[in-house]
């Protein structure tokens, strides 16, 4: 009976309401952003959510190019980042997407989690099967050196105003989730869990402080991951 009351919650807030993401328009242009410098770093942002670059005409704008900006002048490399990103990406999808001759030209993935009306009525069994095949597929199937950052499901409240009895949902589902994907990526060298704690919520006017922000969350742990990335590869 919970989980059928959470589903309607979280499905018809998100769908219908002002105050969504999904009510902003997504970027028009080429699903890339970049950085000039030298030895580029090659990173894939796949996922949902906070990878869509709602309310920004380009990915330059959004989370893609902001991660981009700050990964470069840490490393004082460039950096070239490709995004994959859809509300509707399932487990599979990161399967397919993420075959071996892609995995082979990249040096780290960014993952964000799938969309909050997927992610936060998953069931923690669920959640850890799914996560698990994803970080199997790329001990299998990705050379040593790749690195694998993966980013916290976010707590709704943390970025959105959302009903009251809505945020407590999802911010309980979150952290139940987030236990667990800290813990599994824990138990494997190659992938770095994230913490997503944004300070402020989002103002739907002004999304792009929002990705400037979140960049900061995620870059510099992306930035060590290249870093142990270049070591490997040239020992």
């Amino acid at each position: 009976m919970f989980e059928t009351v959470r589903a309607a919650l979280v499905t018809r807030w998100l769908a219908g309401s002002r105050r969504s993401w999904q009510s902003l328009p997504v970027p028009s242009g080429p699903p890339a952003a970049y950085r000039d410098g030298p030895d580029p770093d090659r990173i894939l942002l796949f996922g949902s959510g906070i990878a869509m670059g709602y309310g920004v005409g380009s990915h330059d704008l959004a989370l893609a190019g902001q991660i981009a900006h700050r990964v470069s002048d840490l490393t004082r490399r460039g950096v070239r980042v490709d995004v994959v990103a859809a509300e509707s990406l399932s487990s599979q999808d990161v399967l397919d997407h993420l075959t071996v001759s892609r995995l082979r030209a990249l040096d780290a993935v960014i993952l964000t989690p799938g969309s909050l009306a997927h992610v936060i009525l998953m069931p923690v069994a669920r959640w850890r099967r799914v996560i698990e095949e994803q970080l199997d597929h790329f001990a299998a199937s990705a050379p040593a050196s790749l690195r694998v950052v993966f980013v916290a499901v976010p707590e709704i409240s943390q970025i959105l105003v959302v009903p009251r009895l809505l945020g407590y949902v999802g911010d309980r589902s979150a952290r139940a989730l987030n236990r667990e994907l800290e813990r599994l990526c824990a138990e494997r060298d190659y992938v770095t869990f994230v913490p997503f704690l944004p300070l402020e919520r989002t103002d739907l006017t002004e999304t792009g402080n929002a990705y400037r922000e979140w960049a900061g969350l995620i870059a510099p742990t992306v930035a060590t991951a290249l870093d142990e990335h270049h070591h490997r590869v040239s020992t």
